[in-house]
């Protein structure tokens, strides 16, 4: 038998796929695939019965220890519960035998906010508010001109430099760098979160760059323009699909954030499967004139998608979301939809899906583990509304928001 195959069963709250065949570098993908998918699911149990699997290679043995790893991460369990005497063998040669065939114990317990409370249900979606700290908010500066991109009109005398903090986030246009001159040629969207920065390069290589925060080492950036938080989040909420058949949609999700909390102007940090996102990103540095928009030059300059991307990744997004027009902010924001009066502006860091807890998550050390992963793209959501052609909004399929009220915005 050359070909890799599974027969599940349920048993109980336990998953067993029982795997038949070659376990080596051609089928280790789809092993990972198959138990994500469980995951997905909400299967959090998962034995794996390996007598039938004729032939576990390193490539097979790196994907068992993986998804034991990622399991325990988040309270699950994944153990061996039967293999056959070559996989015993390879598996006792690298000292994995007992280590992978030991049934962790899962704790069931969960324990929530006593002012915890349920939301409601809408779009196909269940909401659930977990309340933090109703008194909590979040401040919001700007600095700079978005509208200079336009016209490629950013020079020396408008960037500045800056450096990440704990507990803080910001989004804009900049470089990780330490001056114009450094980062001129490589302007593009970014994001900040806490001890972790990313940027995507304007240079035309599409490949999203990061630097995390460590002892004597402290990222800083170089920015044209940005909106920076800082406060405290006042509600967690955790949504998931009920009925829905797609995922929710940037607008939907900023709607009922807004039915739940009452809050007409909000910050947001939201970790999320994707279910395809929508959104560009410079491929061309804004500077000194540059030609970006203009025709042909747009067609190499910005990146856009002309089809969803990213399904069922794992994202980070930070964002401002408003219900009501203001001046202050106005040149930072676009209408999620078409002549919608609710605005926002939202970068997202795409990564490679990786299961979450449900029943206790941290966000700053979620946010973390996913930057020991691999950044894969970065991207401003925007509304794809041409005729005919446009894709719409990016959609997620479930997820959690941290999410404060904003009471101040100071331009600097």
């Amino acid at each position: 038998m050359n070909n890799l195959e599974f027969i599940i069963e349920y048993n109980d709250d336990e998953t067993v796929l029982k795997c038949s065949g070659r376990l080596d570098a051609n089928r280790a993908g789809y092993l990972n695939e198959y138990i994500d998918k469980l995951v997905r699911e909400g299967r959090y149990q998962i034995a794996l019965d390996m007598m039938g699997i004729e032939y576990l290679s390193s490539a097979g043995i790196r994907s068992l220890i993986t998804q034991s790893k990622n399991l325990q991460a988040v309270n699950g369990c994944f153990y061996i519960s039967a293999m056959s005497d070559n996989v015993h063998e390879v598996l006792k040669l690298v000292g994995m035998a007992e280590m992978l065939s030991e049934r962790g114990k899962m704790i069931t317990t969960k324990k929530k906010p006593e002012n915890s409370r349920s939301g409601f249900e809408a779009h196909g979606y269940s909401f659930y508010d977990a309340p933090l700290n109703e008194e909590a908010s979040m401040e919001v500066t700007l600095y700079g001109k978005p509208e200079k991109v336009m016209h490629s009109d950013f020079k020396a005398e408008d960037a500045r430099l800056f450096q990440a903090e704990e507990q803080s986030f910001a989004i804009g246009l900049g470089s990780i760098g330490e001056s114009y001159e450094e980062c001129k040629e490589r302007f593009g969207e970014y994001l900040v979160a806490g001890k972790n920065m990313a940027y995507i390069p304007g240079d035309g290589s599409q490949k999203p760059d990061y630097i995390v925060s460590s002892g004597k080492l402290i990222g800083r950036l170089t920015e044209c323009y940005g909106m920076h938080f800082k406060g405290e989040f006042s509600h967690m909420l955790h949504f998931e699909r009920t009925n829905a058949i797609h995922g929710i949609g940037v607008s939907q999700l900023a709607e009922s954030i807004h039915k739940l909390t009452g809050y007409d102007k909000f910050a947001l940090v939201m970790i999320a499967e994707s279910d395809g996102l929508t959104g560009t990103s410079l491929n061309v540095s804004p500077v000194e004139g540059a030609r970006i928009f203009s025709y042909p030059e747009v067609v190499e300059a910005i990146r856009f998608t002309t089809e969803p991307v990213h399904e069922k990744m794992l994202t980070l997004s930070i964002g401002y979301i408003t219900t009501k027009q203001e001046a202050t902010s106005e040149s930072f924001v676009r209408s999620l939809t078409p002549g919608s009066s609710t605005k926002g502006h939202i970068h997202t860091a795409v990564f490679p899906y990786m299961p979450i807890n449900k029943n206790s998550i941290d966000l700053f050390e979620t946010i973390d583990s996913m930057f020991n992963t691999s950044l894969m793209d970065l991207l401003h959501l925007t509304n794809d509304s041409r005729e005919i052609k446009g894709i719409g909004e990016s959609h997620f399929i479930q997820g959690f928001c941290w999410v404060a009220p904003v009471h101040s915005i100071q331009k600097v």
